[in-house]
């Protein structure tokens, strides 16, 4: 697409030392957050592993780190620049990871994989059978579900970045879309006490529920993080049912915008419970659980929990998905497609935006029969909607859907199922893990490429990633 001149003359491109200098500072959090793995799995007995871990990633990730001692902007970072640095630092995160898990004994694209259904926090696997993978292994990669779910963006933040201007660009960058009143360094810490929080009680009522000490660990890291590892290979259906319902209670809570929960710290329950998305979620996952219900021979409580565990995007199965009929996967489908909340660990399009969607048709048809000069002003649950909000929500939308046809087709052309080749495309983009069976170590090497791909644009919601490889980003275009 050509640009006018005098759009051309507007154009910045992104400054690579400014854009290394924030990427240095994330990849120190990376190192600090790659410790602790290292130093668990140092304790459990594998030297190796740990071994590996230290040179392959911490190390690094610490090097890479030097370049947070580059001088600081005069002027803030800029959005595209933003971006462009949570881009690459998820890359980077999938990129350091996958030598650690190749030398624990997984081809190297199934490595990789494993790195970058772990980091986006999806869940989907090729790996044969996780019961007789390490202890290490094991907790090494629902880590990375743990953190990837938070968003070590979020995380660097709260730990090595100062107050300004520039925070907040990166705090845009990485997926939130809420109104920062304070500085960004209180927001970030704000929401790692949340999660820190939610991960503390979640662990506590798996162990309640009767799971066992490493169970009750590996399930929760996965189920704040909606991420849906599990240290099983029929994962949570190997647990009660006490034990399954804590775990999907815990991803429902991970569901939800993290600083909602800010509002219950503030003596403020009516207002939690009156918000739109906490409605609208409970709503979306009772009605998938009711059409899973009805379309076949299944359980209530497996109807349920396959509907809140796509719905929220955890990924944890209670049962195969090949049990269900079309009707039983296109439900799925429809609610990994919608997602949880804005601001939460869940992926999909987020239910927010659907709203918003309906909102704005709802306004459309309001106008066609009310006369010309009325004025219907754009807005949901008492907040105006700016025409740029609207563009990047219908933006948003578009893309996902581009993306799951355009991913979908390779499938198709392999030979596989078209409708469970729709849910597997759709999982992996939605960040959810849910499988119909397709992804498995025997995959095409092309097709599990395609869905690594789905995978981080699903995690970065697809523009984050876009502007990163878009040229105009970095080179600025002849006049």
């Amino acid at each position: 697409m050509t640009l006018k001149p005098p759009i051309r003359a507007l154009l910045q491109p992104a400054r690579v030392p400014v854009v290394m200098r924030y990427l240095g500072q994330l990849s120190l959090a990376l190192a600090l957050l790659s410790m602790v793995p290292t130093l668990v799995v140092a304790r459990l007995g594998e030297t190796a592993f740990a071994l590996v871990l230290a040179i392959g990633v911490v190390l690094p990730a610490t090097l890479l780190g030097l370049c947070a001692r580059l001088p600081r902007p005069n002027e803030p970072l800029r959005a595209h620049e933003a971006l462009a640095v949570t881009s690459f630092a998820f890359l980077l995160a999938a990129s350091l990871m996958t030598w650690p898990l190749h030398v624990a004994g997984l081809p190297l694209q199934d490595a990789l994989f494993e790195a970058v259904s772990g980091v986006t926090t999806t869940g989907l696997t090729t790996t044969l059978s996780v019961s007789n993978e390490t202890p290490g292994f094991l907790f090494t990669r629902a880590w990375m579900q743990w953190y990837g779910g938070l968003g070590f963006a979020v995380l660097a933040l709260a730990l090595l970045s100062g107050q300004g201007a520039e925070s907040r660009r990166l705090a845009e960058g990485a997926g939130e879309e809420e109104d920062l009143a304070n500085s960004t360094k209180l927001h970030a810490r704000r929401i790692l006490a949340i999660y820190l929080a939610l991960t503390t009680v979640g662990l506590g009522a798996l162990l309640a529920s009767g799971a066992a000490p490493f169970d009750a660990l590996l399930h929760t890291l996965s189920g704040v993080s909606t991420g849906g590892f599990s240290n099983h290979d029929r994962n949570i259906a190997a647990l009660d049912r006490a034990s399954q319902a804590a775990a999907l209670l815990l991803a429902f809570c991970g569901a939800l915008p993290l600083l909602l929960y800010h509002k219950l710290a503030q003596r403020r329950a009516r207002d939690f419970f009156r918000d739109l998305e906490l409605r609208a979620l409970c709503i979306a996952i009772a009605l998938g659980g009711m059409l899973v219900w009805a379309s076949g021979e299944v359980t209530w409580f497996d109807a349920w929990a396959q509907a809140s565990s796509a719905q929220t995007g955890a990924g944890f199965a209670t049962l195969e998905i090949g049990q269900l009929d079309p009707a039983g996967k296109w439900t799925l489908i429809l609610s990994m497609f919608l997602g949880g909340g804005m601001g939460s660990t869940a992926g999909g399009i987020k239910i927010l935006r659907m709203l918003l969607l309906f909102r704005l048709l709802q306004v459309v048809i309001l106008r066609s029969v009310l006369p010309r000069h009325a004025v219907i002003p754009l807005g949901l649950a008492g907040h105006t909607i700016s025409r740029e909000q609207l563009e990047r929500v219908t933006a948003v939308v578009l893309l996902f859907a581009g993306v799951v046809v355009c991913s979908w087709l390779p499938f198709l052309v392999a030979g596989h199922d078209p409708l469970d080749a729709l849910f597997e495309v759709v999982s992996a983009t939605a960040t959810v893990g849910l499988s119909s069976g397709i992804t498995a170590p025997d995959l095409g090497p092309w097709l599990k490429a395609v869905l690594c791909a789905d995978m981080l644009l699903g995690r970065l919601e697809i523009l984050a990633l876009l502007v990163a490889l878009y040229p105009r980003t970095w080179v600025r275009s002849p006049r």
